[in-house]
C-alpha cells in the first residue's frame, strides 16, 4: 500500500470526520471512502464505526492507528535521511552556455553563484544556442543559457537579458567616421558572420526579414564559429559584422565601434531554459542567480 492511504487512515482517524478529512488532504469524499474501504478490506476488519456524528475508531482500528503513526513517522525520517545523504554529496550541475554568454556574462554569474554556494561545482558547455537547446531538452544538460528564441512544451524558458546587436566595424574602416550608412551600403559591403544556428545570426536574420531582405543578397565573405574569431578578422580588414556590444571588452573601445544602418534594427532576449521539476537545487539556486545579476546588469 502506499503512503496516501496510510495518510488519509491517519487524516480520518484524527478529525472523525471524512468530509474534513477530504479538504485537509484535498480530496473527494468518494475517494477518502474509497482509500478506507481498501484498508478495511485488505485487513477483514471494520476500522471505523460510522455514525451520524461522524466516524471514530474500532479497537482493531486503533490497534492499526498506533502502527500507522509510527509507519508514517518512519517514512519521513527516512525521506529525510536519504536527502541529507544527497545534500553532503557534491552534485555537478551540468550548465550549457550560447558563446556570447558564456564568454561575457556567464563569468561574473558563476562568481555571484560561489558566494551563494560555496561548495557547489559545476561543467560548463559552449555551443550555439540551438545546440545547447537540444542538449537541454534531451537531458544532456540540466539548464542551459541561450541567445535566440526557442520553445518546446517540455522545456521553461525564461528571459532574463535584453540584447541589442549592432553593425561593428574595425576603427580603420571608412564607416568608422560615419554616424549611419545606407541599407544598399551594408548589403555591399564584405560581411563576416557566425555559423547557423548562432543566437547572434538568428537575430541578424530576423531583422533583414523585417526590412524584407533574403541573407543570400548580403556579401558574405566569411562564416566563423567565434566572435573573437570574427575580431580577428575585422582588425584585418576582411569585413564588417554584427555583435552584441556585450562583445566589445573596455580594452577593445579603441579597435572597433558601431556603425547604425538606415532600416536595420535589431533586438533579441537571452533565456535560460531547463525541465520543470526535474532541476536539482542546486540549478534552482543558480536560476535564482542568473535573474538577481541579470536585474543588476539590466
Amino acid at each position: 500500500m502506499n503512503e496516501q492511504i496510510w495518510t488519509t487512515f491517519k487524516m480520518v482517524a484524527e478529525v472523525g470526520s471524512i468530509s474534513q478529512a477530504a479538504r485537509a488532504l484535498n480530496l473527494s469524499q468518494s475517494a477518502v471512502s474509497q482509500q478506507i474501504q481498501v484498508l478495511e478490506q485488505s485487513y477483514g476488519a471494520h476500522l471505523f464505526v460510522r455514525t451520524s456524528q461522524g466516524v471514530h475508531l474500532t479497537e482493531m482500528g486503533e490497534v492499526l492507528y498506533r502502527y500507522v503513526t509510527s509507519l508514517l513517522q518512519l517514512i519521513h525520517e527516512s525521506q529525510n535521511a536519504v536527502q541529507e545523504v544527497a545534500d553532503s554529496r557534491p552534485q555537478v550541475l551540468a550548465i550549457g552556455a550560447s558563446l556570447t554568454i558564456a564568454e561575457y556574462l556567464l563569468p561574473g554569474i558563476l562568481a555571484e553563484y560561489c558566494r551563494d554556494m560555496l561548495n557547489a561545482r559545476w561543467s560548463v558547455t559552449m555551443a550555439n544556442s540551438r545546440t545547447v537547446f537540444e542538449q537541454v531538452l534531451n537531458h544532456t544538460l540540466d539548464i542551459g543559457l541561450i541567445e535566440a528564441p526557442m520553445a518546446d512544451p517540455q522545456v521553461v524558458v525564461r528571459p532574463f537579458f535584453d540584447d541589442h546587436p549592432v553593425v561593428m566595424v574595425a576603427r580603420t574602416h571608412p564607416w568608422a567616421q560615419r554616424g549611419e550608412v545606407s541599407l544598399r551600403e551594408f548589403m555591399e559591403e564584405p560581411l563576416i558572420l557566425r555559423e547557423p544556428g548562432s543566437g547572434t545570426r538568428m537575430a541578424f536574420e530576423g531583422a533583414l526579414g523585417h526590412a524584407g531582405i533574403d541573407l543570400k543578397q548580403l556579401n558574405i565573405r566569411l562564416v566563423l564559429g567565434t566572435t573573437h574569431a570574427i575580431k580577428q578578422m575585422m582588425l584585418k580588414g576582411l569585413g564588417i559584422s554584427v555583435l552584441s556590444p556585450l562583445t566589445i571588452e573596455t580594452r577593445e573601445a579603441d579597435l572597433f565601434c558601431a556603425v547604425q544602418v538606415a532600416g536595420l534594427s535589431l533586438y533579441r532576449t537571452f533565456s535560460l531554459v531547463y525541465h520543470s521539476g526535474t532541476v536539482p537545487r542546486i540549478g534552482e539556486r543558480f536560476v535564482q542567480t542568473v535573474m538577481k545579476v541579470s536585474a543588476a546588469t539590466a
